[in-house]
């Protein structure tokens, strides 16, 4: 990692004068980890303690890690926290211990302690479990009182895990509930965001430029059938005008910023989008937005977008034909998306993306020749100028939504089926991303696996490079056959390592939807 650039924004601390050493890492490249609004509210949250030093670390193929701050490697680190967003990134956290000379296995290391949260960590953490010694599931904000006064205070591992108490998984014997925070305007919001000061390498631009990243509400209550979001952060929650006002103005100020990134997984569904809009807009900030439904709420919103600066929008329709979106509970018809992208492109729009998924429950080739024909058909609309970026990954099974028990299409299949989609490389206005699907076993297999994992991740984690070969190469050696686990169905009977998370969403629910699929 480059230490030669500068950020505004960051907080050094005289070790000498501090209780708490923490590396704060995420497993992934610098800028998908600035991207990222934990790694700032950690980051602020921790080193707003005096007794604390939280310094960041991110991952470098083939690097041993240091922290940006005083470049320390992990073994000097009292706590070693990791925020887990992507199972992919599973062996990233076991190198990074590897390759700083800490001992991975929690079992074999006295100190620093290591603790992951974040989505994964909520989701299924188990394949990461014998490398960790605490999990922390669910919101951190109240649970972080706790968290931290532990930390500072237990003399052991066994004083640290009396402390901690059913928010917090410790070993595999452990039930787990998810700790959620009511009220958004009370919770805590990064302010003054750290940000690379240009000049800086372009690698480490983060995602949304140079931007303050502000969460409008969290969860999400729609509950399309194969998304994790709807099912573990339910209900969701708002932070108000009023409140959201207040932290662009101080956020702005603070972090040097005129550009404001919108985070929400429910995006359009905030009771006060528009007015929101319109006072970034009005107070002269450029704008970013995630990821739009078609089914918009207000026609309004589109040129209040478009006025705020952003030109690509991005639509995730998910699957081609209106049938298969009922069926995974996304059932947005077709003139839907044709009016809401005439209405983009009125409002002067030029540039798209769009996301849709193969392998999906009874899925046909029909349903994936629908992606082709619904991705002409926008394109239609569209003049010489105007550019879509369309992006297909497999679909892949996810702990606590209603697919669980599914399992993931066979590589055959989901070859055969992206194969289908390659004739729109044809059209030069239209860009084409497939996704490997090899990389979807390996997935598959991270985010429904068990403990049993361990051995396959410490291995991968100890190759030289890194690629999907290697994970089924190690696999073989290991005796596990990494697509015959991935494309494997349970029956609604199963017992899964997952279960002992209490993610607030009632089995039945989840039974009654798979049930679904029969009709």
């Amino acid at each position: 990692m480059p230490l030669q650039f500068r950020e505004r924004n960051v907080v050094k601390k005289d070790w000498r004068k501090v209780q708490l050493r923490m590396a704060l890492c995420y497993p992934n490249a610098y800028r998908v980890g600035m991207t990222s609004l934990a790694v700032h509210l950690l980051y602020a949250q921790f080193n707003a303690n005096p007794a604390v030093a939280c310094e960041r670390v991110f991952y470098v193929p083939g690097e041993a890690p240091r922290s940006l701050e005083s470049g320390q490697p992990l073994s000097e680190f009292d706590v070693v926290a990791f925020s887990l967003q992507f199972e992919i990134d599973f062996v990233h956290v076991v190198e990074m211990l590897v390759r700083s000379g800490v001992p991975p296995l929690a079992a074999n290391r006295k100190r620093p302690w290591v603790i992951v949260g974040g989505p994964c960590a909520l989701s299924n953490p188990f394949p990461l479990l014998p490398f960790t010694d605490v999990v922390q599931v669910g919101d951190i904000e109240p649970v972080y009182t706790q968290l931290l006064d532990a930390l500072l205070t237990a003399k052991s591992q066994e004083d640290l895990n009396g402390r901690l108490d059913n928010h917090f998984l410790l070993s595999e014997k452990d039930q787990a509930e998810r700790a959620y925070i009511t009220d958004l305007d009370s919770a805590f919001h990064p302010i003054c965001q750290v940000l690379p000061d240009p000049p800086f390498p372009p690698e480490l631009e983060p995602t949304f430029g140079q931007s303050l990243l502000v969460e409008i509400s969290r969860g999400c209550d729609r509950r399309c059938n194969f998304c994790m979001t709807g099912y573990q952060t339910s209900p969701c929650r708002e932070r108000t005008l009023s409140t959201l006002s207040r932290l662009i103005d101080e956020g702005t100020r603070c972090t040097v910023v005129d550009k404001v990134a919108l985070l929400a997984s429910g995006f359009i569904d905030h009771s006060e989008l528009v007015p929101l809009l319109t006072t970034i807009v009005d107070k002269g900030h450029q704008l970013s937005v995630p990821s739009l439904r078609a089914d918009l709420p207000n026609p309004e919103i589109l040129p209040l977008i478009f006025q705020g600066g952003q030109r690509t929008l991005t639509f995730a329709p998910e699957a081609g034909s209106e049938r298969l979106r009922t069926l995974i509970g996304k059932s947005i018809p077709d003139d839907t998306f044709l009016q809401t992208f005439e209405s983009a492109l009125d409002a002067g729009f030029s540039q798209f993306k769009l996301y849709f998924m193969v392998g999906l429950p009874t899925e046909t080739d029909d349903d994936v020749a629908a992606i082709h024909d619904f991705c002409l058909s926008l394109l239609a609309l569209t003049e010489r100028s105007h550019r879509i970026h369309v992006s297909v990954s497999p679909f892949i099974p996810k702990p606590h939504t209603p697919y669980q028990w599914l399992g993931l299409s066979t590589l055959k299949t989901l070859k055969k089926r992206l194969q289908i989609l390659e004739n729109l490389r044809r059209y030069g206005r239209i860009q084409l991303d497939l996704t490997n699907p090899r990389w979807a076993v390996i997935q598959t297999v991270l985010s429904r696996g068990s403990s049993n994992l361990a051995p396959l991740l410490l291995e991968v984690a100890q190759q030289e490079q890194i690629t999907a070969g290697t994970w089924f190469q190690t696999g073989k050696q290991l005796g596990l056959n990494l697509e015959s686990l991935a494309t494997a169905d349970y029956s609604t009977d199963t017992t899964f390592s997952w279960d002992r998370i209490d993610v607030g969403i009632n089995r039945n629910i989840l039974l009654r939807r798979f049930a679904n699929l029969d009709q």
